[in-house]
């Protein structure tokens, strides 16, 4: 064995390590006798990791409960979106306010509501996150305030 997880990961801070970063570390070894410390820290990281970014047993974490809203011109596309690759938002309510709402991985859409009804066909909860959001399309006639309700489930 080379190196440690913790060389690997060497100035990394545990809010900024990533699950790919873990994985791609257990790619490096073999389940063996010779890999138990290697093993050891990973089985380490990945726990703090879960600790430092959730509530206990995946419940939301209550006091990130909020309320997002955005602004979107008729016409144009808003989107809500969580900040970092880690976050995970359960929403609990969503308001369209005359737009269709969608979600979103910045290439391909999947509609949350009817086309031109504004009713859900995908009702929350439902969670999202920097790689899977929100976007809402206006084509109402008029500027559009959009809005969701949720709570963090991973920081």
């Amino acid at each position: 064995m080379s190196q440690s997880i913790y060389e690997l990961l060497t100035g990394v801070k545990i809010e900024e390590a990533t699950v790919e970063q873990l994985d791609s570390a257990t790619g490096r070894t073999f389940v063996d006798r010779q890999s138990i410390e290697f093993w050891q820290g990973i089985l380490t990281l990945s726990h703090v990791m879960k600790a430092a970014r959730t509530y206990p047993y995946g419940l939301p974490i209550p006091e990130t409960g909020a309320i997002e809203v955005v602004t979107i011109a008729d016409s144009a596309v808003g989107v809500i979106k969580p900040q970092g690759d880690t976050e995970v938002w359960r929403v609990e309510n969503i308001d369209v306010d005359n737009c269709n709402a969608s979600f979103f991985d910045g290439t391909t859409a999947s509609p949350i509501t009817a086309d031109g009804s504004g009713n859900l066909i995908n009702n929350p909860p439902f969670y999202i996150s920097a790689k899977c959001y929100l976007a809402f399309s206006n084509g109402s006639g008029s500027e559009q305030t959009p809005s969701i309700a949720y709570h963090k489930v991973s920081l």
